[in-house]
């Protein structure tokens, strides 16, 4: 009776693992869609409210409701408290406290870190030219994930039952 219950553990432990990889990939899609909305808000509060760079992130951030909301209030606060830090150094600090939560990986941190580092210091054009090269990455990263998700998320979830199985007949 314990190995059929430990068995039965086994499977249903590794099988729920691949339904979790497989739903942490739909998660990235996601915030990675989530991202590029809010890119292009910010792009379009740069180019023609000709908003600075501090204010068009406080008014992303009062806008915004969802995964990237503390991270924008952050960076918006420290950018007006005017401490004397870098847009670069708050935006990497943002990224490392409040976005390790979420499904992106290290591809995409390190994305938003060279975004962080280039838009931080450019004229309104280099700006706006920086953010279409990096809205022009994030498409290109959510149409690759997007033509891949199924056989992923099928692997994935046969990966984790194959595996609970393989792991339960080595243990018997």
């Amino acid at each position: 009776m314990n190995k059929l219950i430990g068995a039965v553990l086994v499977i249903s432990s590794c099988s729920m693992l691949g339904f979790y990889f497989s739903s942490e990939l739909k998660t990235r899609i996601d915030n990675l869609k989530e991202l590029k909305k809010l890119l292009i808000l910010l792009r379009g509060d740069i180019e023609f409210a000709n908003t600075p760079l501090p204010e068009a992130v406080q008014t992303l951030s009062k806008r915004h409701d969802g995964t990237y909301k503390e991270f924008l209030e952050n960076i918006s606060k420290q950018l007006l408290d005017l401490k004397g830090e870098s847009f670069a150094s708050i935006w990497k600090k943002g990224v490392k406290e409040y976005l390790m939560h979420t499904s992106l990986v290290k591809e995409d941190y390190a994305l938003l870190n060279q975004l962080g580092d280039s838009i931080g210091y450019l004229d309104k054009t280099m700006q706006i030219n920086t953010l279409d090269l990096y809205l022009e990455q994030i498409d290109r990263t959510i149409s690759e994930l997007s033509e891949s998700v199924k056989e992923r998320t099928h692997l994935y979830n046969s990966l984790g039952i194959m595996g609970g199985i393989f792991i339960t007949i080595i243990l018997l």
